[in-house]
């Protein structure tokens, strides 16, 4: 097998569907896709039922409510070289595996892969910062250049530095920087990373007034993040600054409502980076 794809999912059907179907129309047919499910119904298996036929599909039930605990537990099951966790709400451009398969297979140094996200009409989306050129993985490039539902890693690099941190992402106090947290841990093990532009999912924009509402949650798991892997002091003050300088912008436009998310953006990244160590965080 060659790819392992792990979705974890809670509360979206359609979505499902959308991503199960954009996956049968990928060239590379050597895939898995294990579903980790978290609902509390059923309300999955007449999606699941619907692409049996056409692809291999593994269906997990969780019972615990966390983003990473179900990205792990899809993980122990995988048997894919390469294994990626995209969200379930997603889909995937008809090249997508043929790309990363492409790219592995040139470049066998590597040890994982990440791109960039266009929204479902093809135009660029507001997640991320996104480099507009390809470039190397470091503890510089990881923050403007990765996002966790296109991150494709060969599975024994994955599996030795023990997966995601449970105590981050969504579900957690630590809203987010799950997928830098593994990054720079895989590069502190040796691994080497590569951002690919042309590598794009769709992905929706959440609205506005959810991205505000997630601000200082997300902001946390920044600062967390940063604190932990023991980022320069200089990657920190710049990450802490630069929301101060949107806040000022956005308010000197009289957009209050984007001025306030960075400015929670910035109390969340503080507090994230001044918080103690959770007991039970990854190694």
């Amino acid at each position: 097998m060659r790819f392992s794809l792990v979705v974890p999912t809670l509360g979206r059907t359609d979505e499902v569907r959308a991503l199960l179907r954009s996956l049968t129309m990928q060239a590379v047919r050597s895939f898995e896709i294990i579903v980790v499910d978290q609902n509390d119904d059923n309300r999955l298996d007449p999606v699941i039922a619907e692409f049996t036929d056409r692809l291999s599909i593994l269906h997990l039930r969780s019972p615990v409510r966390l983003c990473n605990h179900a990205r792990n537990l899809g993980a122990r099951h995988a048997t894919g070289d390469i294994i990626t966790f995209p969200d379930d709400d997603c889909e995937y451009t008809q090249d997508v595996l043929t790309q990363v398969d492409q790219f592995f297979r040139n470049d066998p140094a590597t040890g994982f892969l990440t791109g960039s996200v266009i929204l479902p009409g093809g135009t660029s989306g507001r997640s991320g910062r996104w480099l507009k050129h390809d470039s190397a993985i470091d503890s510089q490039t990881v923050w403007t250049c990765l996002i966790e539902f296109n991150l494709f890693i060969r599975r024994p690099l994955f599996e030795i530095v023990g997966g995601f941190d449970e105590t981050l992402g969504p579900g957690t106090r630590f809203g987010s920087g799950e997928g830098q947290d593994l990054a720079l841990r895989l590069l502190s093990h040796g691994a080497s990373g590569r951002y690919i532009h042309r590598l794009r999912i769709i992905h929706p924009d959440k609205p506005v007034a959810l991205n505000i509402s997630r601000a200082f949650p997300y902001g946390l798991g920044m600062g967390r993040v940063m604190r932990k892997n023991r980022c320069d002091l200089a990657t920190v003050a710049r990450f802490l600054l630069r929301p101060i300088g949107g806040a000022l912008v956005n308010a000197a436009k009289l957009d209050f409502p984007i001025a306030r998310y960075y400015v929670m953006t910035f109390f969340g990244r503080l507090a994230g980076y001044r918080a103690p160590s959770p007991a039970a965080a990854a190694t």
